[in-house]
């Protein structure tokens, strides 16, 4: 037995319409939890960046360091994860992993592991990115600013 056209296609939009039903999950009780999603990753207070325009969390870290394996939240090198929200704040005064120094240091923040490591002669060993050309002396200053700015 053949079935028209128009029967085989009011059957599969049938189907459909019962298949979206059925994997309906109803509404969400607390959609505050999830009002993260969708965003960027969280620079810190909102406002202007205070080098006028640059945010490594947009700018630097997305191409630099959070490529592949290595910054971003699900392969944290070195315990460090420069995507996930909170950034700069849960950085500062966080004890660099592999050796001494905070990531960001409060009291000296020239100091700071993060701008050190970007930097010819760094500490640890390797000069970051890892891998990929230098930081321009442009994203080098973001960087700094950026740190200044997580402490104020």
């Amino acid at each position: 037995m053949r079935c028209s056209p128009s029967t085989s296609r009011a059957a599969i939009a049938c189907s459909a319409a019962c298949l979206a039903l059925l994997g309906c999950a109803g509404s969400l009780e607390h959609p505050e939890r999830f009002a993260y999603l969708g965003q960027g990753p969280d620079a810190g207070p909102p406002g202007p960046p205070s080098d006028g325009g640059c945010d490594p969390v947009t700018d630097i870290f997305p191409l630099s360091c959070t490529t592949s394996a290595c910054h971003s939240a699900q392969s944290q090198q070195g315990s460090l994860d420069l995507e996930s929200p909170g950034l700069p704040k849960r950085l500062v005064d966080k004890l660099a992993h592999g050796g001494p120094g905070y990531i960001i240091d409060s009291k000296n923040p020239g100091q700071s592991v993060l701008l050190l490591k970007v930097t010819d002669n760094p500490p640890f060993q390797f000069q970051m990115p890892l891998g990929a050309p230098p930081l321009s002396s442009d994203e080098m200053a973001c960087l700094q600013a950026w740190v200044q700015a997580a402490l104020q």
